[in-house]
């Protein structure tokens, strides 16, 4: 029995060994043995040393992991990293077809940094990644619903001003505003619109005859940088591309999160395609009958910060800013964005809207503020000294604050309006 039981155990452990030898094996296939099968790819990023990755990108689109997989190119061995690499030290994992099951590879040690070619490490040792590929694969993070799936129209109209989509970001589907007119104190939606319209005629495209109306917009990422003049943000590149049923309407390239205003597809700014300073150009899209925006017109400096921070005060935030120049405003369509969007929902939808974490506001002193960076007729600047109690403390507690506001006529109409609230001159 002892004998029988002990050949039956020394049967197990061997078949045991043999599974987990072919486990290991697996585990540590050659890269260039599945790369001809790449469906999918993953990436860990690490953030101390030590510390355990986390999956930062789940890509499973294989059209969409392909063309990552063409950027890694010809992946030529060079020398081990150096020790005293500053970079980042993470990971990547290869998704591919096994017997008709995606597997999973093992985690690759993946060294990168910002706009330089990075290290790989394979089986056979260490290879260049090219910067393009880190550039790109760390973007592709923020976009968790990206793909290939690309309209071909859209591929084909941007491709003729030169243009190459590199993967679809998201498809919405929305009214347009009833009008490009921007009325007092409201979400500058209609400025946006108003804005990349003219981009959108640069080409040939105008939204003025849908405005009211259903359309689809597609947002995507593209290949190319934008266009020098928007360095440093040239890899910030998306295209957007609105439609109405199967025709496009409309497209313009934008620069997603903080400032998404960009150019046309032929690469010209709005002050080039209008021949307007921005002042002369939004001139034109504000209701100036508004009885708000004429009040606030005639207003003083002074009488337009204590307008502010009154409204404020009372819970009116429409009124609050309505005393903000529309540069200003415009500003908070693309504040703290995701850039899954094409521009924050309201003002309430971003921490950087701080008048709604404001509760109490009281000016107690107001006086001019002499910068001579500022000598021009249409800006003043003031230090004002506010108490204020807030909800939550993002950047300031409650009390006692400083602030240096800069005021601007934007249009000789408008009279002043806040342009900048700053803690510093």
């Amino acid at each position: 029995m002892h004998k029988g039981l002990s050949i039956l155990l020394m049967a197990i452990l061997i078949i045991l060994n043999l599974a987990g030898c072919q486990t290991r094996k697996e585990a540590v296939a050659a890269f260039n043995e599945f790369k001809g099968q790449i469906a999918g790819l993953e990436f860990y990023v690490t953030r101390q040393a030590g510390e355990e990755s986390r999956q930062a990108i789940n890509l499973t689109d294989k059209q969409l992991a392909q063309r990552f997989l063409n950027l890694l190119g010809p992946l030529p061995k060079i020398d081990p990293p150096p020790k005293s690499w500053q970079g980042s030290r993470d990971y990547l994992a290869f998704k591919y077809i096994k017997n008709g099951e995606t597997v999973a590879s093992k985690q690759y040690p993946y060294w990168h940094q910002d706009n330089s070619p990075g290290y790989l490490e394979l089986e056979d040792g260490w290879h260049q990644v090219p910067a393009e590929f880190a550039v790109k694969l760390t973007t592709l993070a923020e976009y968790p619903d990206a793909s290939s799936d690309i309209d071909p129209a859209d591929a084909a109209f941007l491709k003729q001003y030169g243009w190459t989509i590199f993967y679809k970001i998201k498809s919405y589907n929305g009214r347009l505003p009833e009008s490009f007119i921007h009325e007092s104190g409201e979400y500058p939606v209609a400025l946006y619109y108003a804005y990349n319209n003219e981009l959108g005629k640069d080409v040939g495209l105008d939204l003025s005859p849908y405005l009211g109306k259903n359309v689809t917009v597609n947002l995507y990422k593209i290949e190319e940088p934008l266009p020098a003049f928007m360095a440093p943000r040239q890899e910030a590149n998306r295209a957007v591309i609105v439609k109405d049923g199967q025709k496009i309407v409309g497209a313009w390239l934008d620069a997603g999160r903080h400032y998404a205003f960009a150019c046309s597809l032929k690469g010209r700014r709005l002050e080039e395609i209008t021949g307007k300073t921005w002042g002369e150009w939004v001139d034109q899209y504000i209701d100036h009958d508004n009885p708000q925006e004429k009040l606030i017109s005639q207003m003083t400096p002074e009488k337009v910060i204590e307008t502010y921070y009154e409204a404020i005060d009372h819970k009116d935030p429409r009124t609050a800013h309505a005393t903000e120049t529309r540069r200003r405003l415009v500003s908070y369509l693309f504040r703290n964005m995701d850039n899954n969007r094409l521009y924050n929902y309201s003002y309430a939808t971003n921490d950087a809207d701080e008048i709604n974490n404001i509760t109490r506001a009281k000016v107690i002193r107001i006086q001019p503020y002499h910068d001579p960076s500022l000598e021009q007729a249409d800006v003043k600047k003031y230090v004002v000294e506010v108490d204020i109690n807030v909800r939550r403390v993002i950047s300031y507690d409650s009390g006692r604050q400083i602030r240096f506001i800069t005021l601007r006529r934007e249009t000789p109409t408008t009279g002043w309006r806040i342009d900048d609230i700053g803690t510093g001159p």
